[in-house]
């Protein structure tokens, strides 16, 4: 499963305009090793972000549900009504912090570990900067995702609203719908996509079985990809964020939403410690890193944004992407949209933002891997990058500094062995 996640090199993922020799590479790499949580390093760092990106960190297992979940999913969830779910699930995670590998809401280690690095490869060259295709286009410092999973029919009635308040506010947003758990509006797809907004697929049936055998997924994969084709959908979340990402690639789609930088709270706990997109295979992963919003809202009964605004801060400041996975069927709650509508309102006031639909996102970071430093010096062979901007990266304080034309100084990037507030 490993080579699934072997494109995520550390020059892949800095995309330098000028060659960086691998052996500079691979030393940075080993000296920024210790940062990452125990399990993950060891005498081979060839795969070390494979390693991370995989969660590997959790066991071979971490892909199948234990014994006690498979047999809810199988028998008694089919048995309960669409309405008592979200109690259980508040039942089942209480508001108390669980026990778990990874730090939560905010996992730093991982985004530590990207910047030593970076750091060391500019000590190893004998240079104080580096340029580098930025991160996110047309000189934002990071990027916003809006997406949605709309999981029951009240959810589904209830999108006009949420489109209404989004674009209130400049923004648009992704829906990713159940095909065969409800009755699906094809007029309102239609309006959707007319509006720029875009359209998803939520599994088949949100049951919580499509993993659970290979064949049962194979055959719905078939009919996800059907349903995919006919709703012009290339992006994909899996209900309850189950996943597995070998058999993942049956799945005709540009990009996935089903992991997530770090979440103890779902069915398949883990996370890959990532605020930035990856590849999975054939398809760009953008996990969401923003608290889902039945936590949030129902187990929490947060009514500020305040607490997704300090992992916004966060992610900002490390040019990370913050997604958002809200619910329609949530957020029609009592004060719901009220909260959500906080949180448009103080998000499009920041700038350097790139605010853009899930399929854009991919598509720009699918671009940007492909972009190399062979194609900076023959401008004819360039893939197509136009909206991208240089950044500098510079060395200074045992820290980095990231340069980005056109935006006021940049957060610092922490140095190895600092902490991120």
């Amino acid at each position: 499963m490993n080579e699934l996640f072997a494109a995520n090199t550390p020059a892949a993922f800095w995309r330098p305009l000028h060659n960086v020799p691998p052996s500079v590479w691979e030393r940075a790499v080993a000296r920024a090793a210790a940062l990452l949580p125990a399990p993950l390093p060891d005498n081979d760092h060839g795969d070390l972000m494979a390693r991370a990106l995989d969660e590997s960190l959790f066991g071979p297992e971490r892909y199948r549900l234990s014994g006690l979940k498979s047999i809810y999913y199988a028998v008694a969830r089919p048995l309960l009504p669409t309405w008592v779910r979200p109690l259980l699930r508040k039942f089942y995670h209480p508001a108390d912090d669980v026990e778990s590998l990874l730090d939560w809401p905010i996992e730093d280690r991982y985004v530590r570990f990207q910047l030593a690095l970076i750091g060391h490869v500019l000590d190893q060259l004998g240079q104080r900067s580096l340029d580098i295709i930025g991160l996110w286009p047309s000189g934002n410092r990071f990027a916003f995702v809006l997406t949605h999973d709309v999981e029951a029919r009240p959810g589904h009635d209830f999108v006009r609203q949420v489109m209404d308040l989004e674009e209130k506010y400049g923004f648009r947003s992704s829906f990713n719908f159940v095909p065969e758990g409800y009755k699906v509006d094809r007029e309102l797809l239609a309006e959707m996509r007319a509006r720029g907004f875009e359209v998803g697929v939520h599994g088949l049936t949100h049951d919580g079985r499509l993993f659970s055998s290979r064949d049962v997924f194979e055959a719905r994969a078939r009919k996800i990809n059907e349903y995919a084709a006919q709703w012009e959908a290339v992006g994909y979340r899996s209900p309850m964020t189950h996943r597995h990402p070998l058999w993942m690639q049956s799945l005709d789609i540009e990009y996935d939403l089903s992991f997530f930088d770090t979440d103890p709270y779902e069915p398949m706990a883990g996370g890959s410690m990532s605020i930035w997109p990856y590849t999975i295979g054939r398809f760009v992963e953008l996990p969401y890193t923003l608290m889902q919003d039945h936590r949030y809202l129902e187990v929490l009964e947060q009514r500020t944004p305040d607490l997704w605004l300090r992992k916004v801060d966060f992610i900002e400041a490390h040019y990370g992407m913050a997604l958002l996975n809200s619910h329609p069927d949530y957020l029609l709650k009592p004060g719901g949209m009220a909260v959500y509508e906080a949180l448009l309102a103080a998000m499009a006031q920041r700038r350097g933002c790139y605010h853009a639909l899930p399929r854009d996102v991919a598509g720009w970071w699918r671009r940007r891997a492909a972009f190399g430093p062979e194609h900076a010096s023959r401008p004819g062979a360039r893939p197509a990058l136009d909206e991208a901007v240089i950044w500098k990266l510079e060395r200074r304080d045992n820290g980095v500094d990231a340069t980005i034309p056109g935006m006021p100084s940049a957060p610092r990037i922490v140095a190895e062995g600092e902490t991120i507030p």
